[in-house]
């Protein structure tokens, strides 16, 4: 049951239409939130997975930002309603130069946030617990590093890099967001690549 769903090609699909739609909608908007699939299909208001027990919407935010190098993306579930909320921040003058790297973090986040919804579907985890606020803490839970794995996992196969370069890339490039320190990100990272290598023997 803990197994890393990286081989069934359903969900594989799952995450490249949801990407595909994202995509869609960064090509052709520059700015605000947008609720998909109905965004760009009017007569679908959700996803339905084969695998999931309920339907799923993913609330896009587009940011411009001509302060910031090239992007910044960050991705939540809010799990009460089923809504996965993905927000890309973007220097407009870089759009297109960055969408192939885009591509690669969209699906490591899209995957990242299904396989929370798949661990509640699943009782994995015990989710019904109060989220950590501590960054160290938020970030060693069970789940989380679950989450992690999986999503790293996606990007490493996608662009035919190790997984261990994928981690300590995501890291480094997000300090920001995590808020760890040297020693805190170098514990995290080795709790990943210590699983992840449980996992996969």
């Amino acid at each position: 049951m803990s197994e890393l769903l990286l081989e069934d090609g359903r969900l594989r699909n799952v995450i490249r239409t949801i990407v595909k739609d994202l995509v869609t909608v960064y090509k052709e908007e520059d700015e605000g939130e947008f609720y998909l699939p109905n965004y760009l299909y009017d007569d679908i208001d959700a996803y339905n997975f084969p695998k999931f027990e309920h339907d799923v919407v993913l609330q896009f935010n587009m940011i411009e930002n001509y302060d910031i190098d090239d992007y910044k993306t960050d991705g939540q579930l809010w799990r009460n309603d089923s809504i996965i909320e993905i927000t890309v921040e973007y220097n407009p003058d870089k759009k297109f130069d960055i969408l192939y790297e885009l591509v690669g973090e969209l699906n490591q986040l899209v995957a990242h946030e299904l396989r929370h919804i798949y661990q509640e579907d699943k009782n994995l985890f015990d989710l019904n617990v109060r989220e950590k606020t501590n960054p160290f803490k938020y970030y060693t839970q069970p789940h989380e590093v679950d989450a992690q794995i999986f999503g790293f996992n996606r990007l490493a196969k996608l662009s035919k890099r190790p997984f261990e370069t994928i981690v300590r890339n995501w890291f480094d490039k997000n300090k920001d967001i995590h808020k760890l320190n040297k020693n805190e990100t170098q514990k995290v990272i080795n709790i990943i690549l210590t699983q992840n290598n449980e996992k996969s023997s």
